[in-house]
């Protein structure tokens, strides 16, 4: 998905909100990030704090608002994993074409690819299951950056839906 002009977006729809992550080159922004990336690290502001993460093929390491990172990474496959402490507590991620697994902030996503490519929907656990579903899109943009930085761009994404 991109905006109109054809700025590429990480996009969550929420039950009772929406909003975009826009990936505009080396700037990440959004109404709750303004981070700035180069080859080895994240910095800015997310999640009210201020970041500097250290990026690595198989770890992100970092401070986010005072608070420890220390997320280690591996993929198998076409899947990318990750977990360990991020921002306020434990995070775990699973992210493949078929499948977003996450666990951030004390919620849990679990969504699937839809027929829509890059579109992945399904329930949290910190919404009633008679809302509708959770949808989020993935632009290529995303993809073709380094684990570490996909890994942390999707937990501070939907560690921001509230």
């Amino acid at each position: 998905m991109a905006l109109g002009n054809s700025t590429p977006v990480i996009s969550v729809d929420l039950p009772y909100d929406n909003f975009n992550v826009e990936l505009r080159g080396d700037d990440i922004v959004s109404r709750e990030m303004q981070l700035h990336r180069s080859d080895t690290e994240l910095r800015g502001s997310a999640l009210g704090g201020t970041v500097k993460l250290e990026l690595k093929p198989d770890k992100a390491t970092g401070v986010i608002g005072g608070r420890p990172v220390n997320l280690k990474l591996r993929k198998q496959g076409d899947t990318l994993f990750a977990e360990g402490g991020f921002f306020d507590g434990p995070v775990t991620l699973r992210f493949s074409p078929k499948n977003l697994h996450v666990y951030v902030n004390q919620c849990t996503y679990d969504l699937k690819a839809t027929e829509n490519e890059g579109w992945y929907e399904g329930p949290r656990s910190c919404t009633s299951k008679l809302l509708p579903p959770v949808r989020v899109f993935v632009p290529p943009e995303l993809l073709a950056r380094g684990s570490a930085e996909q890994a942390a761009l999707l937990l501070f994404t939907l560690g921001s839906g509230r």
